[in-house]
């Protein structure tokens, strides 16, 4: 076919509708009804020449949406996924009988971002307004290499299964200031299975301790089964009389670790702690243990599968056995900076 026989915008016209999945046929009737007379033979030479027909740069570029992206499909598509617990995009794509390109392409093209919701901790008015009264003032105990004084402690629920049937991701604009929705409020509430207690500090791991499955732990259990040990065993091997460093010994403000007969044992005993009355509440976000060193053990579990309590416990005593002192002072030296951080949101969440 000469090229002078139709003009460019007839040819791109031809295009288009050949790429909306018009045949040649129609395209023929629907140019027909706008004045444009076109053979189909014309049509089908111009569709046989697509892409090699011109490489100028005058060739006609089309811009359009394919008919699945239809203003229809694209609100339907936002509607599902801004919400809190958004479905998968395979179940989008499945519901609404499109691709799942289709679905990740509006989600993209519409200014969505997907994000891992991150887990914080529930923070009262009051726990707020604590934690922002008493940061600067532990931070200062912990700055300048001060917290290699620190023997850091606190027990942690470990169980086989994990099931909280919450997704983790949420989409959210990217120009969105809000990150409310990307975050999971914990509440205190513990799943079946085994606690555990355990410490750290800058000269090493205290030695964990299995709390048995249904005993109460309350302030006598705490002091006979878990300080006591603690103070006899774990201190003298790591804070070594010779040694200058007077060792300093926090806990978080669990009942059985702020009642009377724990602290009574605490200055009978004359140990320097921080007391509950300097603790910040709520706040895993200040504890090593909880923002960094409880998370990496069960992260290693997660690693292979576990079928018993038992093996559990083995395979939780082998990664403890294993934590390197390295990764155990990087997540110390990170303390002070975390509890600044708290001071300088006026005691709001520093995760997000």
């Amino acid at each position: 076919m000469p090229r002078n026989k139709i003009s460019d915008i007839v040819e791109g016209r031809i295009l288009q509708l050949f790429r909306w999945g018009y045949s040649q046929s129609l395209i023929v009737n629907i140019l027909k009804l706008d004045g444009i007379h076109v053979s189909q033979p014309t049509v089908s030479n111009v569709k046989q020449k697509i892409g090699r027909q011109r490489n100028s740069e005058s060739k006609i570029k089309i811009f359009r949406k394919k008919p699945s992206q239809t203003p229809s499909i694209i609100k339907k598509v936002i509607e599902k996924i801004d919400v809190k617990e958004p479905p998968t995009q395979r179940a989008i794509a499945k519901d609404l009988h499109i691709s799942q390109s289709t679905v990740s392409n509006i989600i993209k093209n519409s200014g969505f971002t997907l994000r891992k919701k991150q887990k914080v901790q529930k923070l009262t008015s009051s726990n707020v307004m604590k934690r922002g009264q008493r940061s600067f003032k532990l931070y200062r105990r912990l700055a300048r290499g001060r917290y290699k004084n620190f023997i850091t402690t606190d027990e942690t629920w470990f169980y086989l299964d994990e099931t909280s049937g919450r997704r983790k991701v949420c989409y959210i604009k990217k120009t969105d200031p809000d990150y409310d929705r990307m975050i999971i409020q914990q509440n205190t509430s513990r799943p079946k299975g085994f606690m555990v207690w355990g410490g750290v500090s800058s000269q090493g791991k205290t030695t964990l301790r299995f709390v048995t499955p249904g005993t109460k732990v309350n302030s006598n259990y705490y002091i006979n089964k878990v300080l006591k040990p603690f103070l006899t065993k774990d201190v003298p091997r790591l804070f070594r009389k010779g040694k200058k460093l007077k060792w300093i010994f926090h806990q978080d403000s669990a009942p059985s670790h702020t009642a009377k007969e724990t602290i009574k044992f605490l200055e009978q005993n004359k140990i320097h702690y921080i007391t509950p009355q300097e603790w910040m509440p709520a706040s895993p976000d200040a504890a090593p243990m909880d923002y960094s060193i409880w998370g990496h053990l069960k992260q290693q579990l997660n690693k292979t599968r576990i079928d018993s309590i038992e093996e559990l416990k083995k395979k939780i005593l082998y990664e403890w056995r294993k934590m390197s002192q390295t990764y155990i002072d990087k997540v110390l030296a990170s303390w002070p900076r975390r509890v600044l951080k708290i001071y300088q949101a006026r005691g709001s969440h520093i995760e997000h």
